[in-house]
């Protein structure tokens, strides 16, 4: 479905610094050292890794973006908002997702804790709103996340009309929460997730383009900055390769021929002694013979 767009959507430049901060950033972040692939190799897959992380937050940072940019909605990011007893009983009677979605409850109820939700986007002039959790969504989301993350979205919607009146806006009646999965395979239910390819369709605006968009931007800076990352493996692995000398492989690798040598590595380990439990006998050995 096409949409209009209200306004000038997010450059392609300002995606583009947005990009490349991330991948600095990455670069410049501190990592832990394996012993066993060195500095080198460790420093390059931590970067890698932290750019696939923080793609996340970019693309929720970009949907907000692009929302706010469209001149149509508010958009709230990071919002505290209450899990009120009501709401949780409510969830676990397992009552219908069509029947809680009619459910308001005042958010200054008593409440069991309160959860930090992703996104909360705001259309005052037709009465809505709506309470997200994003997710990169590369991979399956461990049911036990799931859970509890569809329970605290389900219970945000049925305080949010009255949370949102309290911050100014007004004559909110209809309310949604879902997850928004880029990549599609959180493991979320079709009815309560909002792919990738359904985004502009459900907000009525472009948004979908946009996340592509920094997508492929994040995409190259992290390419342009692999040769170098990844040189400097190479060239550690051909400085290291180049000091040792060939039979050195070998070390320890051939039996030891002689059986006195060979057996004193057992003697030694039947006889140590353990430094937790205490001190522990030699073992005896058994003598078989007539009686």
């Amino acid at each position: 479905m096409e949409v209009e767009s209200l306004s000038q959507s997010i450059s392609e430049a300002a995606l583009t610094r947005s990009a490349r901060t991330l991948v600095a950033n990455a670069v410049a972040s501190a990592f832990n050292e394996d012993p066993v692939i060195g500095p080198d190799l460790s420093r390059a897959i931590s970067v890698v890794g932290s750019v696939v992380k923080r793609h996340g937050l970019l693309l929720q940072s970009t949907t907000a973006n692009a929302l706010a940019a469209s001149g149509r909605f508010d958009v709230l990011v990071d919002v505290a908002i209450p899990i009120v007893d009501a709401a949780s009983e409510l969830l676990l009677a397992r009552n219908a997702a069509e029947d809680l979605a009619r459910i308001n409850i005042r958010a200054d109820a008593s409440a069991e804790r309160i959860v930090t939700v992703d996104l909360v986007v705001v259309d005052q002039e037709v009465g809505w709103a709506g309470v997200y959790d994003f997710k990169r969504g590369n991979g399956p989301v461990d049911g036990r996340t799931r859970r509890p993350t569809e329970h605290d979205l389900r219970a945000a919607g049925m305080v949010l009309s009255s949370y949102l009146a309290k911050r100014g806006y007004r004559n909110i009646l209809r309310v949604t929460a879902g997850v928004i999965d880029y990549y599609g395979n959180t493991g979320f239910t079709k009815d309560f997730k909002i792919g990738r390819e359904e985004l502009d369709s459900h907000f009525e605006v472009p948004v979908r383009e946009t996340l592509d968009t920094v997508t492929s931007c994040l995409r190259k800076a992290l390419l342009a900055e692999l040769p170098h990352l990844f040189s400097t493996v190479i060239e550690g692995i051909t400085r290291e390769n180049a000091k040792k000398d060939e039979t050195t492989c070998g070390i320890g690798l051939m039996p030891d021929l002689d059986p006195l040598r060979a057996e004193a590595p057992v003697v030694h380990f039947a006889n140590a002694r353990p430094t937790g439990p205490g001190p522990r006998k030699p073992a005896v050995t058994a003598k078989v013979g007539a009686a």
